[in-house]
């Protein structure tokens, strides 16, 4: 999925908060990285953004690593474990919540879709009560039966599935939905810091201990996705493996929505405008795509 004019005031906010993240209070500093970024993004708009908008995400975080010097090696680490700790106090109320049921794939389905709601890139101001309403909200939203029936079909036959994380809290949630598949589960991190998503430095915390899953891969680069081209090659050779490829959160879609090659499920929140269009969808909305199966 191609970027567009519209991302620009989302990549925008990027990079002013990078700025300040990784200035730590140098005001010379955060202008510096602040005007470097709008650079970037002035040269991206004259491209006719022919990259997933992730990729100007990774340029922005590049640009303020190298000014910084690389002072805050992740700036998002504050972020990271608050949404973290965030889920770990949702799980201890899901009893709470009208239709949850431990034992339905649906119902697993559903609270893993809703953790995409902790995504403090867009919502930089999420609380526990609204984080709680979002779970709420996704046992009440439609779902496709016939869709939901297809890829808990398609998990029980694979004998080895990758799945690809999206942000810290978010994977607590993937965990229930995990479970029952670990021994033919790859997990799928980001190689570095890329705002809040999460690497092999949180799984432990997130409920994924050494022996949880069949193997844990790094996809040995910053950007907020997957980009083929820029992975290292055990992340390629465990991707292609694969009999199936489950990929978290909208960045995992934008990147990875244009391959032919592989059956990709995409399980996320429509929650940005451009997302919205592209799967004609209507916002906050629980999207189970299933490609190329």
């Amino acid at each position: 999925m191609r970027a567009c004019i519209e991302c620009l005031p989302c990549l925008a906010r990027n990079a002013i908060d990078l700025a300040r993240k990784s200035a730590q209070g140098d005001p010379d500093l955060e202008q510096r990285i602040a005007a470097g970024g709008m650079r970037i993004l002035a040269e991206v708009a004259e491209t006719g953004y022919p990259l997933p908008p992730p990729c100007y995400a990774r340029k922005l975080i590049d640009h303020a690593l190298l000014v910084s010097d690389g002072a805050v090696p992740d700036p998002w680490a504050p972020e990271k474990k608050i949404s973290t700790e965030l889920a770990l106090k949702l799980m201890t109320k899901l009893d709470e919540i009208p239709g949850w049921d431990p034992d339905s794939f649906e119902s697993r389905l559903r609270l893993s879709v809703a953790g995409n709601i902790l995504d403090f890139a867009i919502y930089a101001d999420l609380d526990m009560a609204d984080a709680m309403e979002t779970i709420r909200e996704a046992f009440t939203k439609p779902l496709d039966t016939a869709t939901v029936a297809k890829l808990k079909e398609k998990m029980d036959a694979a004998e080895n599935i990758f799945w690809i994380f999206d942000n810290c809290g978010e994977a607590v949630f993937d965990r229930l939905l995990i479970e029952p598949y670990r021994k033919k589960m790859t997990l799928a991190v980001r190689g570095k810091p890329a705002f809040n998503d999460i690497t092999a430095a949180e799984l432990e915390e997130s409920g994924y201990g050494p022996d949880f899953a069949r193997a844990v891969v790094s996809n040995d680069d910053g950007v907020p996705g997957v980009v083929p081209e820029t992975c290292g090659q055990t992340f390629a050779e465990a991707f292609a493996a694969s009999d199936l490829v489950i990929a978290k959160g909208q960045a995992n879609f934008e990147t990875l929505s244009d391959r032919k090659d592989h059956p990709i499920a995409f399980l996320f929140l429509a929650k940005c405008p451009v997302v919205v269009r592209e799967v004609n969808a209507t916002p906050r909305s629980i999207q189970i795509l299933l490609r190329n199966m």
